[in-house]
Parts: C-alpha cells; sequence; structure tokens
C-alpha cells in the first residue's frame, strides 16, 4: 500500500517544520495574550517557518527525483508505473511543505490580528 502518508526521509523536512511551527504559534499566542506590550511580541517567525517548510518541501521533491531517475536508469527493464510511482512520490514533499506554508500564514494572520488589537485597544498612559 503506498499511501498518501508513507513518510520518505525527504517528507519529513516540512513536516518538522510544520510541528515546530505548531509550537512556535502557540508559545506565541500564550505570549501575546499574557502581555501588556504586544509590540514587543515578534511573530515573523511564524511566516518564515511557513516559507522554510515549503523550500525544504521543494528540496525535498529534487532530491526525490534525482532518486527516481537513478532507479529507472539502473533498473533494466522500466514500466509507466515505475516512472509514475517515482514522480507521485517526489511529490509527497512539496505538498506537505505547501500545506506547513498555509498553515503558517493562517497562524500568522491569526496571531496578527490578536497583535493588532492588543495595540490598538491598549490603554493609553495619561500623565
Amino acid at each position: 500500500m503506498n499511501g498518501l502518508f508513507n513518510l520518505y526521509p525527504y517528507t519529513l523536512l516540512p513536516l518538522t517544520c510544520g510541528i515546530i511551527l505548531i509550537v512556535t504559534g502557540y508559545i506565541k499566542l500564550w505570549k501575546l495574550r499574557k502581555t501588556n506590550y504586544p509590540e514587543s511580541i515578534g511573530i515573523f517567525w511564524t511566516w518564515l517557518l511557513g516559507v522554510i517548510g515549503l523550500l525544504l518541501g521543494i528540496f525535498g521533491q529534487v532530491l526525490s527525483m534525482v532518486e527516481a531517475f537513478d532507479s529507472i536508469s539502473q533498473a533494466g527493464t522500466i514500466s509507466p508505473s515505475m516512472v509514475a510511482d517515482g514522480i507521485k512520490n517526489s511529490y509527497k514533499p512539496t505538498l506537505f511543505g505547501l500545506t506547513v506554508l498555509i498553515i503558517s500564514l493562517v497562524v500568522w494572520g491569526i496571531l496578527n490580528g490578536i497583535k493588532q488589537r492588543k495595540i490598538y485597544l491598549k490603554p493609553t498612559d495619561p500623565s
């Protein structure tokens, strides 16, 4: 069974970035809720982790394609299903990288909205 969630080594690169993104997003959300100075909380990393996840996915796709072509060149006879399977598996890291990017943009948007609302509603100093 060769499903979508068979984890190849290259697929783990963007997934690891996604796990770091979820943990970082939760920590930033917790800090934003607790602080009285939301402008001091940096949320740029959530966006950057998504871009890094996408780039790692593309990197994984290139490595998978090289591996697929190496397998094809070493095989004596090749079938269309062998080529299709190699190409299909090479797209999995990119798919996960795109998923991490979309999630990071959603998390960044939520954190940015909370941050801007806290800055806007922050009580002014009556001095």
